[in-house]
């Protein structure tokens, strides 16, 4: 006994029989009975109560006598078939001839057992229910494989992009709503085509298109390409094509070309690229004429300083034009980067320490001089001020620090805290600054250009006399 009849004997079965002779109808159970199928049964003999319990029984499987008094089991078959036309249907009859058996099984019976075999009646139930069954199943898969169809076919056919369907021989076999409407010729027309026989498609694309066809059906890759189109009015667009395998049984079968236009996307981009051009080439000659103008006041300053006999006002003019060089390294900085918005400032505060070894003539040997940063990057409203203080207190350490031949180290840090702060610290191991020297109410000018600017920053700054001189200067992270 297959599977299939076990899981038919082991369901609880509902059987309608259709019988007057109740001694009939108990050995058709009695049979049921005996091959082990689990079934409940009703027994009618009239039309009222079959209709009746049609529905409320709703019977797995039918059993029905051919001939009754007050009914007969061709109505019979026709009201089940019109009530519940998936349930199986069974005559049992005690006299059936042969053609008329024939014109049943036609008409819609499932089959039919002489009252005098009824040992039959168990394997044609089976049978029925598993037939039935397979029946259903089948219907019920088509019925989802038809409501599949049905959302890739509206899916298809209302998709924006132009989709066109090819065969393996390069004819079309289907193309969607856009492509139909973008096609010279009707849809009717369009189909059975090959196509680079297409109006749509220029005469000197046309074997490229097809190089590209057999590349693609001998499995080499072919990605996303750009092409021309030409639509029903004659206008020229470019489209992205994206070629896509379409599978049966894991074979391939047609090939969907999908093509999107993208000729708006692209004028865009032009445009785009050019203004973009445009205002690069407008930016460089901005960042030109400050770079310039920087120069010249620093030339000016240097110049001013060979009229000064006193030496005093000799080094304020070079504090001041290092002051001038240190803006305008982190201008270059600036227009150097790839966004103009951020400058690493670990590169900065290279470039300053050698500018003032540069100015200062600092005799390296003597004075160590040493960075550790983290790589950080500064936007243009924290890197000016930071640059200018970096500036002022390693000027002020290499000029006052390490008096005479005496040597030392200076060192600059900058990194994060613990609370994403950002935190600069200068440090020599220097003579110390002077206790007499209130560094926030100084007279000097650097002093009071550092504490300006650390304001400006919204920042605060702490000053260690401790073996040396070291401040620390803490501001909030910018917003970038």
């Amino acid at each position: 006994m297959n599977n299939t009849l076990w899981d038919v004997m082991a369901e609880e079965i509902r059987v309608l029989i259709l019988e007057d002779v109740p001694l009939d109808a108990e050995l058709i159970e009695t049979q049921l009975k005996r091959e082990g199928l689990q079934f409940t049964s009703k027994i009618v003999e009239k039309e009222d109560d079959y209709r009746r319990e049609l529905v409320e029984f709703q019977p797995s499987i039918i059993l029905a006598d051919h001939s009754l008094p007050q009914f007969d089991g061709i109505t019979a078959m026709n009201l089940a078939r019109e009530i519940t036309p998936n349930t199986p249907f069974i005559f049992v009859s005690g006299k059936i001839g042969e053609d008329f058996a024939v014109e049943m099984l036609k008409e819609g019976a499932t089959d039919y057992v002489l009252k005098n075999n009824l040992s039959k009646l168990p394997h044609s139930v089976v049978r029925a229910l598993k037939e039935a069954k397979e029946k259903l199943e089948k219907s019920v898969a088509e019925q989802a494989l038809k409501e599949r169809e049905e959302k890739y076919r509206t899916l298809f056919e209302y998709f924006p992009n132009y989709v066109v369907v090819l065969g393996l021989d390069g004819k079309i076999i289907d193309l969607n709503h856009a492509a139909a409407k973008f096609s010279p010729l009707s849809r009717d027309d369009t189909i059975g085509m090959y196509f680079t026989d297409l109006q749509s498609i220029t005469g000197e694309d046309s074997t490229y298109y097809q190089e590209l066809f057999s590349k693609y059906l001998k499995g080499e890759d072919v990605g996303p390409f750009e092409s021309r189109l030409i639509t029903r009015e004659g206008e020229i667009r470019l489209m992205e094509i994206y070629p896509a395998p379409l599978l049966k049984n894991g074979e391939l079968f047609a090939v969907q070309v999908i093509a999107q236009d993208i000729t708006d996307r692209k004028k865009a981009e032009t445009e785009i690229n050019a203004s973009l051009k445009e205002k690069e080439m407008l930016l460089g000659e901005i960042n030109g004429r400050v770079r310039n103008y920087m120069n010249m006041i620093s030339s000016l300053l240097e110049l001013q300083s060979v009229y000064m006999k006193d030496e005093e006002n000799r080094e304020v003019l070079k504090d001041n034009k290092n002051r001038v060089k240190s803006m305008l390294l982190i201008h270059d900085g600036f227009s150097q980067s790839e966004d103009f918005a951020l400058i690493d400032f670990s590169q900065y505060i290279k470039k300053i320490i050698e500018l003032i070894i540069s100015s200062y003539h600092v005799d390296t040997n003597r004075i160590k001089m040493k960075t550790r940063t983290d790589g950080l990057m500064l936007d243009i409203d924290a890197a000016i001020p930071c640059g200018l203080i970096i500036n002022e207190l390693l000027t002020n350490a290499v000029k006052h620090a390490f008096p005479g031949t005496s040597e030392g180290e200076i060192s600059v840090e900058f990194g994060l805290d613990n609370h994403e702060n950002n935190v600069l610290i200068v440090n020599d191991n220097g003579v110390g600054l002077s206790p007499d020297i209130g560094f926030k109410d100084s007279g000097t000018m650097g002093f009071q250009l550092v504490n300006t600017l650390v304001n400006q920053l919204d920042g605060s700054i702490i000053l260690s006399r401790d073996k040396g001189t070291t401040f620390q200067i803490i501001w909030s992270e910018s917003e970038y």
